[in-house]
């Protein structure tokens, strides 16, 4: 059977299935089991199918694809604006096909089962890593409400908590001395966590070409880089270097009418782990720049000169954007005389 677009609406069991002909009309719409979906999509020829980006999207495309199909992801906000009446599947599944149909929109690509991996590796990374900020906050509020005060800094803490436990002038009692025993050494525990998630990582994606090219950018790290070939894949899907910097949400939102035109701070689309990485990396630059002279560190001493810190940071972020694409792109090591060019 021929038709132009397939959009399936996913879920656990039951799956919507709307099939549009090269006229966009509808020819069917209609509920699929699981077991039975890709037999139904066998039944057509190759053709675009499109998907919600989900939980289970990356499986199921990566299952159709071999089917023959061209497989598409597509946001959910983009999908949204074209529900019309009630929500349903099979509103949601014609919403889907309809806004495939845009011009502008932006598809997100099938991911890899390596890619999966990486990005897995590095949510583990960061659960972690909050629930031992969160174990150790608690330690520090604890240990004050005893009148005990550390510095800032894990480090600092961990190296004061043995000494502090065996201290008995200060208030402690057994009790308190037992229940910080017990977050101080989880904090241990988890710490260790972190650091094997983190080994994982980089043996991972340490002998990629694209792990060699994201190294050579100044600010881009191994947590930055994973997280770069985790997500953005190929970079080749975007236009430019300005498209990838919005889609991660560093441009600024803008609102234009007739003559008026407004740009606004940055619309903080996309992937906010990505986006929270770069400006990281961005400050780290930022911080060093006045110690070096080359091209960019002349640009960032000026551009620190005329804005607010924390403006030069997302600029500098925005500007790594751009070179990402760059480097990722021409296959080319970043060369920092033309990064101002």
């Amino acid at each position: 059977m021929k038709c132009s677009v397939i959009s399936i609406d996913l879920a656990k069991n039951i799956f919507q299935i709307c099939v549009l002909d090269e006229n966009r009309k509808v020819l069917f719409n209609k509920k699929v089991k699981r077991s039975e979906l890709l037999h139904e999509l066998r039944q057509f020829e190759p053709t675009l199918v499109v998907m919600e980006a989900c939980y289970s999207s990356n499986p199921w495309g990566r299952r159709i694809e071999k089917l023959g199909h061209t497989v598409r992801l597509i946001p959910p906000f983009v999908v949204k604006p074209f529900v019309i009446g009630n929500k349903n599947d099979a509103n949601d599944a014609l919403a889907i096909a309809e806004a495939s149909l845009r011009p502008t929109v932006r598809f997100v690509a099938v991911k890899s089962t390596e890619q999966q991996d990486i990005q897995s590796l590095q949510r583990i990374a960061e659960r972690l890593v909050k629930t031992r900020t969160g174990d150790v906050n608690q330690l520090r509020g604890l240990l004050s409400e005893y009148g005990v005060v550390v510095g800032t800094g894990i480090t600092t803490l961990m190296k004061a908590v043995p000494d502090i436990v065996e201290d008995a002038k200060n208030e402690l009692t057994s009790i308190a001395r037992s229940f910080i025993l017990r977050i101080y050494r989880n904090i241990q525990r988890i710490s260790v966590q972190i650091e094997v998630v983190k080994t994982e990582l980089i043996d991972l994606i340490k002998d990629k070409d694209e792990y060699a090219l994201l190294q050579s950018i100044p600010g881009i790290g191994p947590i930055i880089s994973a997280a770069l070939m985790a997500s953005v894949g190929d970079a080749g899907a975007f236009k430019n270097g300005r498209q990838l910097a919005a889609w991660i949400g560093l441009t600024p939102t803008q609102y234009a009418s007739g003559e008026m035109n407004r740009m606004g701070k940055i619309s903080k689309r996309g992937n906010s782990s990505l986006r929270k990485y770069l400006i990281h990396g961005a400050r780290t630059v930022l911080n060093w720049c006045e110690k070096k002279d080359d091209v960019l560190s002349c640009w960032l001493k000026t551009l620190k000169e005329r804005m607010h810190g924390c403006k030069a940071v997302v600029a500098l972020a925005n500007k790594l954007a751009r070179i990402i694409w760059s480097v990722l792109t021409t296959k080319q090591p970043f060369d920092v005389t033309k990064a101002c060019a």
